[in-house]
């Protein structure tokens, strides 16, 4: 702990502020660190005189809050007078959710140096300090246990090929993880890779909360029409999501190949940073006379390519899909497969997708089909489109994966109630 204080954190959080500089993603982090202090301090005011316990939620970005979303609402379902507090690291998440209606405040993650840390955790005095997924800080570890607040990491995945699990961060690592009062593991292979840095008594499988999420999500998603349609009437339909350049570099050119063959078909791409460089780029791609950004739809043209321009909305796109692709899988991590596989479709994806168990799942059965080029993509697509009952099957099988996996809520909820009764 002082070797980092004294030599890591500084360094960090100094490298963060040059970076801000430069980049405006790093400096909307940086300076909502600074106004989060003021939002706390607002908060306990109005707290001060109803010891109501607070449970402080730690996610990485936007996605780690959206698979614990069923979680939040179970344990406000049972403890309704509660406080909820959800810290992000990232602006990514922080910038894109401002309002919840069980989050009682939303606040950026503490730079991890100890008195910023210190300060929050002694300010909000949190029952339980809960860490969705793999998003491990030391100085919250450190500091939690110093003043006894249980410490659950929920989700919690480690793949075998992760950094986690070789020097130097292993041995870090076995310093962190054994103040964890549990971790709450994904799938007993994620439980077995935790066994390396952690007693197995520690360790409980539980599964994952984001089978249930992408199922009110598919519920939530059929009452919305984000789309005219006569936009999508009677023509295949393919979504692209979550996709970054690398990903469009293959996917382009494939598409371009399929459209011979198949011309009417409609393509949605959805960028997982929808920026204004990135959405022109896309629109030179493919020629802007073909391609529309959602917020400019008309409903009237028969357009080749829809290119969304907001967050939030990928969910509902899946439901008009025959077939998916998801994203990040040519880059480094691939990014959610289970909302595709919760509409009952096929699912491409590239071959950087060892980080996503739900993703080898639907891959050994055959529901999702790895690639690794173009022409790989485009024999997939031709293949699914024209063959419909291989569409179905495939589409049947991933729907079938994520609806088995699912009820991980009321299993996680019941292992943190029952340590943190042992616990008092």
């Amino acid at each position: 702990m002082i070797i980092y204080n004294l030599f890591i954190a500084p360094v960090f959080i100094l490298l963060g502020h040059i970076a801000a500089i430069f980049h405006p993603k790093v400096r909307a982090g940086i300076r909502g660190r600074y106004t989060s202090a003021r939002k706390v301090r607002g908060f306990v005011r109005e707290l001060r005189h109803s010891h109501l316990e607070i449970f402080l939620f730690h996610c990485a970005s936007m996605g780690e809050f959206e698979h614990i979303k069923p979680l939040i609402a179970a344990l406000k379902e049972d403890q309704p007078e509660c406080r909820i507090v959800v810290m992000f690291f990232s602006p990514s998440g922080y910038e894109n959710v401002r309002s919840h209606p069980e989050v009682d405040l939303f606040i950026y993650a503490p730079f991890d140096f100890w008195w910023p840390v210190h300060r929050l955790f002694r300010k909000l005095s949190p029952r339980a300090l809960l860490i969705s997924r793999h998003d491990v800080w030391p100085d919250q570890i450190w500091i939690a246990r110093r003043l006894q607040i249980p410490i659950f990491l929920i989700n919690a995945s480690l793949h075998a090929g992760s950094a986690q699990l070789r020097l130097p961060l292993r041995v870090l690592n076995r310093q962190l993880y054994r103040h964890f009062t549990r971790i709450l593991a994904i799938s007993p292979e994620d439980g077995e890779r935790f066994r390396l840095l952690v007693n197995g008594e520690k360790i409980r499988v539980v599964g994952d909360t984001k089978y249930d999420q992408v199922f009110f999500r598919v519920q939530e998603s059929r009452k919305i029409a984000v789309l005219p349609e006569a936009i999508f009437r009677n023509r295949p339909v393919f979504v692209a999501g979550s996709t970054w350049p690398e990903d469009e570099s293959r996917l382009l050119p494939a598409l371009e190949q399929v459209r011979k063959q198949i011309p009417n078909l409609l393509t949605i791409i959805c960028p997982h940073e929808p920026t204004e460089d990135h959405l022109t780029r896309l629109e030179e791609a493919v020629g802007q006379e073909s391609a529309v950004r959602f917020s400019r739809i008309d409903g009237l043209q028969a357009y080749s390519y829809i290119l969304i321009d907001r967050v939030g909305i990928l969910a509902n796109l899946y439901s008009l899909a025959q077939v998916a692709y998801v994203g990040g899988s040519f880059k480094q991590n691939i990014h959610n497969v289970l909302e595709p596989a919760a509409y009952g479709i096929p699912i491409l994806f590239g071959p950087m997708n060892q980080n996503s168990y739900e993703a080898q799942l639907l891959k050994s059965s055959g529901a999702a089909l790895e690639v690794h080029h173009a022409e790989d993509i485009a024999r997939w697509l031709l293949t699914l489109f024209r063959d419909s009952k291989l569409r179905t099957q495939k589409g049947r099988l991933a729907y079938q994966i994520a609806r088995q996996n699912s009820g991980a809520t009321r299993k996680t909820l019941s292992a943190i109630f029952q340590d943190l009764s042992l616990d008092q």
